[in-house]
Protein backbone atom coordinates (compact mmCIF):
# COMPACT_ATOMS: atom_id res chain seq x y z
CA UNK A 1 0.00 0.00 0.00
CA UNK A 2 1.48 3.63 -0.84
CA UNK A 3 1.91 5.80 2.33
CA UNK A 4 0.92 9.43 2.17
CA UNK A 5 5.03 9.59 2.75
CA UNK A 6 4.74 10.20 -1.31
CA UNK A 7 6.67 13.69 -2.31
CA UNK A 8 5.68 14.62 -5.57
CA UNK A 9 6.46 18.09 -7.68
CA UNK A 10 10.33 18.31 -7.60
CA UNK A 11 10.33 19.00 -3.69
CA UNK A 12 13.66 17.80 -2.07
CA UNK A 13 15.16 17.93 -5.12
CA UNK A 14 18.46 19.29 -5.40
CA UNK A 15 19.74 22.20 -7.70
CA UNK A 16 21.00 21.02 -11.26
CA UNK A 17 23.35 23.76 -11.71
CA UNK A 18 26.37 21.07 -10.40
CA UNK A 19 28.61 19.36 -11.92
CA UNK A 20 27.15 18.20 -14.95
CA UNK A 21 26.59 19.75 -17.97
CA UNK A 22 26.22 23.43 -16.00
CA UNK A 23 24.21 26.10 -17.66
CA UNK A 24 24.26 24.43 -21.18
CA UNK A 25 20.68 25.22 -22.04
CA UNK A 26 20.12 28.77 -23.63
CA UNK A 27 17.12 31.02 -22.66
CA UNK A 28 13.45 30.16 -23.58
CA UNK A 29 13.56 31.60 -26.29
CA UNK A 30 16.39 31.21 -28.06
CA UNK A 31 16.19 29.39 -31.28
CA UNK A 32 17.95 25.46 -31.07
CA UNK A 33 17.72 24.19 -34.97
CA UNK A 34 20.83 25.83 -36.19
CA UNK A 35 23.99 23.74 -35.72
CA UNK A 36 26.22 25.47 -33.53
CA UNK A 37 29.13 27.20 -34.35
CA UNK A 38 31.32 25.92 -32.22
CA UNK A 39 30.93 22.17 -30.37
CA UNK A 40 29.58 23.98 -27.38
CA UNK A 41 26.53 26.15 -26.69
CA UNK A 42 27.43 29.77 -26.72
CA UNK A 43 25.95 29.96 -23.35
CA UNK A 44 28.08 26.92 -21.93
CA UNK A 45 30.34 28.56 -19.10
CA UNK A 46 31.41 25.43 -17.79
CA UNK A 47 34.67 23.30 -18.77
CA UNK A 48 35.01 23.36 -22.58
CA UNK A 49 37.45 20.87 -22.80
CA UNK A 50 35.35 18.14 -21.25
CA UNK A 51 34.27 15.79 -23.55
CA UNK A 52 31.10 15.18 -21.99
CA UNK A 53 29.70 18.78 -22.86
CA UNK A 54 30.13 19.18 -26.18
CA UNK A 55 28.01 18.65 -29.30
CA UNK A 56 28.39 14.63 -30.64
CA UNK A 57 30.31 14.41 -34.16
CA UNK A 58 27.08 12.74 -35.69
CA UNK A 59 24.51 13.97 -38.07
CA UNK A 60 21.06 15.19 -37.29
CA UNK A 61 19.05 12.51 -37.75
CA UNK A 62 20.93 10.23 -35.05
CA UNK A 63 20.77 13.05 -32.17
CA UNK A 64 18.97 11.99 -29.15
CA UNK A 65 18.65 15.85 -27.29
CA UNK A 66 15.76 17.46 -27.47
CA UNK A 67 15.29 21.19 -26.83
CA UNK A 68 11.31 22.02 -25.58
CA UNK A 69 10.39 25.80 -24.78
CA UNK A 70 7.05 27.68 -24.17
CA UNK A 71 7.01 25.81 -20.89
CA UNK A 72 5.34 27.21 -17.57
CA UNK A 73 7.46 29.42 -16.01
CA UNK A 74 6.83 27.40 -12.81
CA UNK A 75 7.20 23.94 -15.05
CA UNK A 76 8.03 21.06 -12.46
CA UNK A 77 9.79 17.56 -13.30
CA UNK A 78 6.54 16.03 -12.86
CA UNK A 79 4.93 18.33 -14.93
CA UNK A 80 7.58 17.68 -17.79
CA UNK A 81 7.57 13.80 -17.38
CA UNK A 82 3.86 13.46 -17.00
CA UNK A 83 3.81 14.71 -21.00
CA UNK A 84 5.47 11.85 -22.16
CA UNK A 85 3.90 8.61 -22.36
CA UNK A 86 4.97 5.59 -24.63
CA UNK A 87 7.67 7.74 -25.52
CA UNK A 88 10.90 5.91 -24.78
CA UNK A 89 13.40 6.23 -21.49
CA UNK A 90 14.61 9.47 -20.96
CA UNK A 91 18.10 9.83 -20.13
CA UNK A 92 18.24 13.21 -18.74
CA UNK A 93 16.12 16.10 -18.45
CA UNK A 94 16.79 20.03 -16.69
CA UNK A 95 14.57 22.63 -16.60
CA UNK A 96 15.75 25.86 -17.62
CA UNK A 97 13.66 28.77 -15.55
CA UNK A 98 12.70 31.75 -17.15
CA UNK A 99 16.05 34.27 -17.74
CA UNK A 100 15.21 38.03 -18.11
CA UNK A 101 12.43 39.14 -20.36
CA UNK A 102 11.69 35.48 -21.02
CA UNK A 103 8.60 34.48 -19.01
CA UNK A 104 8.41 30.81 -19.94
CA UNK A 105 10.63 27.96 -18.80
CA UNK A 106 12.75 25.70 -21.07
CA UNK A 107 14.14 22.46 -20.62
CA UNK A 108 16.48 19.87 -22.36
CA UNK A 109 15.45 16.24 -22.59
CA UNK A 110 17.72 13.40 -23.57
CA UNK A 111 16.75 9.60 -24.57
CA UNK A 112 18.73 6.14 -24.97
CA UNK A 113 17.93 5.89 -28.60
CA UNK A 114 16.96 8.00 -31.35
CA UNK A 115 13.35 6.15 -31.97
CA UNK A 116 12.16 7.61 -28.52
CA UNK A 117 12.69 10.58 -29.99
CA UNK A 118 10.99 9.97 -33.29
CA UNK A 119 8.04 9.08 -31.32
CA UNK A 120 8.36 12.34 -29.34
CA UNK A 121 8.53 14.28 -32.41
CA UNK A 122 5.53 12.30 -33.86
CA UNK A 123 3.16 12.31 -31.16
CA UNK A 124 4.01 16.66 -31.00
CA UNK A 125 2.78 17.06 -34.25
CA UNK A 126 0.05 14.36 -34.17
CA UNK A 127 -0.88 15.04 -30.69
CA UNK A 128 -2.47 12.52 -28.31
CA UNK A 129 -3.63 15.08 -25.61
CA UNK A 130 -6.73 17.31 -27.50
CA UNK A 131 -4.42 17.27 -30.24
CA UNK A 132 -1.21 18.18 -28.77
CA UNK A 133 1.28 17.27 -25.82
CA UNK A 134 0.74 19.58 -23.12
CA UNK A 135 3.26 20.49 -20.20
CA UNK A 136 0.78 22.15 -17.21
CA UNK A 137 -1.56 23.29 -19.98
CA UNK A 138 1.02 24.76 -21.99
CA UNK A 139 1.88 23.54 -25.64
CA UNK A 140 5.55 22.87 -25.79
CA UNK A 141 7.55 24.01 -29.10
CA UNK A 142 9.84 20.80 -29.45
CA UNK A 143 12.68 20.82 -31.50
CA UNK A 144 16.27 18.73 -31.22
CA UNK A 145 18.67 20.24 -29.36
CA UNK A 146 21.67 22.05 -31.16
CA UNK A 147 24.01 19.65 -28.40
CA UNK A 148 23.84 16.80 -29.75
CA UNK A 149 23.69 13.44 -28.09
CA UNK A 150 24.46 10.07 -29.65
CA UNK A 151 22.80 6.86 -28.58
CA UNK A 152 24.35 5.60 -25.60
CA UNK A 153 23.45 2.14 -23.96
CA UNK A 154 21.93 1.70 -20.13
CA UNK A 155 22.79 -1.67 -20.14
CA UNK A 156 23.10 -3.23 -16.64
CA UNK A 157 23.77 -6.39 -14.89
CA UNK A 158 20.66 -8.24 -14.41
CA UNK A 159 20.54 -8.11 -10.68
CA UNK A 160 20.05 -4.33 -10.82
CA UNK A 161 16.41 -4.76 -12.14
CA UNK A 162 14.58 -3.70 -14.53
CA UNK A 163 15.16 -6.47 -17.39
CA UNK A 164 19.31 -5.50 -17.03
CA UNK A 165 18.67 -1.86 -17.96
CA UNK A 166 19.61 1.11 -15.96
CA UNK A 167 16.76 3.78 -15.70
CA UNK A 168 16.19 7.53 -14.00
CA UNK A 169 13.97 5.27 -11.85
CA UNK A 170 15.38 3.60 -8.80
CA UNK A 171 13.75 1.58 -5.92
CA UNK A 172 15.45 1.05 -2.47
CA UNK A 173 13.95 -1.62 -0.64
CA UNK A 174 14.92 -2.40 3.17
CA UNK A 175 14.17 -2.39 6.87
CA UNK A 176 11.54 1.04 7.94
CA UNK A 177 14.10 1.94 9.95
CA UNK A 178 16.68 3.64 7.41
CA UNK A 179 14.26 3.63 4.42
CA UNK A 180 12.65 6.36 4.82
CA UNK A 181 12.85 9.06 2.63
CA UNK A 182 13.98 11.76 4.72
CA UNK A 183 16.87 9.59 5.74
CA UNK A 184 18.08 8.56 2.18
CA UNK A 185 17.36 12.08 1.69
CA UNK A 186 20.10 12.95 4.46
CA UNK A 187 22.71 10.05 2.76
CA UNK A 188 22.70 12.04 -0.93
CA UNK A 189 23.04 15.19 0.51
CA UNK A 190 25.99 14.49 2.83
CA UNK A 191 29.00 16.24 1.74
CA UNK A 192 31.24 13.02 1.38
CA UNK A 193 28.55 12.27 -1.22
CA UNK A 194 26.86 15.40 -2.64
CA UNK A 195 24.52 13.79 -4.95
CA UNK A 196 22.85 16.84 -6.90
CA UNK A 197 19.56 15.54 -8.19
CA UNK A 198 16.34 16.78 -9.84
CA UNK A 199 13.25 14.69 -8.97
CA UNK A 200 10.25 13.95 -10.40
CA UNK A 201 8.55 12.26 -7.18
CA UNK A 202 9.38 10.02 -4.65
CA UNK A 203 6.97 7.75 -3.19
CA UNK A 204 7.02 5.02 -0.15
CA UNK A 205 5.00 1.65 -0.01
CA UNK A 206 5.51 -1.25 2.33
CA UNK A 207 5.66 -4.50 0.84
CA UNK A 208 3.97 -7.14 1.79
CA UNK A 209 7.24 -8.65 4.17
CA UNK A 210 7.05 -5.46 6.41
CA UNK A 211 9.66 -3.55 4.12
CA UNK A 212 9.80 -0.38 3.06
CA UNK A 213 10.18 1.11 -0.69
CA UNK A 214 10.74 3.96 -1.70
CA UNK A 215 10.57 4.31 -5.26
CA UNK A 216 12.77 7.94 -6.67
CA UNK A 217 12.05 9.06 -10.03
CA UNK A 218 15.13 11.45 -10.65
CA UNK A 219 15.54 13.80 -13.76
CA UNK A 220 18.78 11.44 -14.57
CA UNK A 221 20.09 8.46 -14.64
CA UNK A 222 23.39 8.19 -15.16
CA UNK A 223 24.46 10.83 -12.61
CA UNK A 224 22.12 11.37 -10.56
CA UNK A 225 19.94 7.59 -10.47
CA UNK A 226 22.98 5.55 -11.13
CA UNK A 227 25.02 7.70 -8.73
CA UNK A 228 22.66 6.98 -5.67
CA UNK A 229 22.25 3.79 -6.05
CA UNK A 230 26.13 3.90 -5.66
CA UNK A 231 26.13 6.15 -2.80
CA UNK A 232 23.13 3.62 -1.16
CA UNK A 233 25.08 -0.12 -1.84
CA UNK A 234 28.38 1.76 -0.35
CA UNK A 235 26.72 2.63 3.28
CA UNK A 236 27.08 -0.81 4.20
CA UNK A 237 30.87 -1.02 3.84
CA UNK A 238 31.32 2.87 5.87
CA UNK A 239 33.52 2.50 9.12
CA UNK A 240 31.48 6.26 10.39
CA UNK A 241 28.05 4.00 11.15
CA UNK A 242 27.07 2.59 13.97
CA UNK A 243 26.82 -1.70 13.67
CA UNK A 244 23.12 -1.69 13.72
CA UNK A 245 22.34 0.72 10.64
CA UNK A 246 25.44 -1.16 8.84
CA UNK A 247 23.86 -4.06 9.41
CA UNK A 248 20.08 -3.00 8.53
CA UNK A 249 22.07 -1.73 5.12
CA UNK A 250 23.40 -5.67 4.54
CA UNK A 251 19.74 -6.17 3.87
CA UNK A 252 19.54 -3.42 1.63
CA UNK A 253 18.49 -3.38 -2.32
CA UNK A 254 18.82 -1.37 -4.56
CA UNK A 255 16.80 -1.93 -7.75
CA UNK A 256 15.67 0.29 -11.34
CA UNK A 257 13.10 0.33 -12.44
CA UNK A 258 11.01 1.02 -15.64
CA UNK A 259 10.93 4.75 -16.69
CA UNK A 260 6.81 5.80 -17.09
CA UNK A 261 7.78 7.38 -20.13
CA UNK A 262 8.41 4.46 -22.18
Amino acid sequence: MMSNQGNRAGAMGRDLSGPWRTGIGAPAGTSQNDPPKTPNSSNYRGDMTNPRNKSADIPEAANCATWWTNLPPDCTYEMLFDSMRNVGAVSHAVINPPVGIHGTSAAKVEFFERASVDRLMAQSKNGHIRGHIRVGGRIPNITLNRIRVAAHSNVVPLDHGNNGRGSRVLRVIGDPYIIRQQYLDAVLSNPQNRVIYGLESARTSTLPDGLHCVEFRFASYTVQAGRARDVFMEQKRKGDICPMERALWEGVTCIFGQDPCE
